[in-house]
């Protein structure tokens, strides 16, 4: 028993020949990627289609509008494909007039709820177009590929 004892002490203190080489590797390093530095003016790649308006009831720099049709039947405004959603808003001197779109998304997928158009109203309690004033509209829309546009139209309406 004796022999056995010093036979396993001497295993442990010399070791059996099975020595593992433990190589200490630094830790993975995680950089921060380089900043994305886009072109003066751009902020999408070039062949990306932005939502653009085909036609409109006023569009941008417009002068001697005439309010009374527009508070009558509201804004419509087409753009160049099919949209997958817009908020459409107007401004007089920052104040938001409280108008509405029209077509307001009712939570069914089909293939009617894909228009081109953009629609705003005047509704009950909304402040109407007055005669040589200053306005704005603010839309953004997303088409259907999820590009997305924000777009200013300022005008003024006709003298009285």
């Amino acid at each position: 028993m004796k022999k056995l004892s010093l036979f396993l002490f001497a295993i442990l203190i010399l070791g059996c020949g099975t020595e593992t080489t433990v190589v200490e590797e630094p830790e993975p390093v995680i950089q921060e990627p380089p900043p994305v530095v886009m072109e003066e003016g751009h902020s999408m790649p070039d062949d990306v289609d932005l939502p653009q308006i085909a036609e409109g009831s006023v569009l941008d720099g417009d002068a001697n509008v005439n309010p009374e049709p527009l508070n009558r039947d509201g804004f419509v405004y087409k753009f160049i494909e099919p949209l997958n959603f817009y908020l459409i808003e107007i401004f007089h001197e920052g104040k938001n007039l409280r108008w509405h779109p029209r077509d307001v998304f009712t939570g069914v997928f089909t293939p009617e709820r894909f228009s081109q158009f953009a629609r705003l109203r005047p509704v009950d309690g909304s402040e109407l177009l007055e005669h040589n004033t200053k306005y704005m509209i603010k839309i953004y829309v997303q088409d259907l590929d999820c590009n997305h546009a924000e777009i200013v139209i300022r005008f003024r309406t006709k003298p009285h």
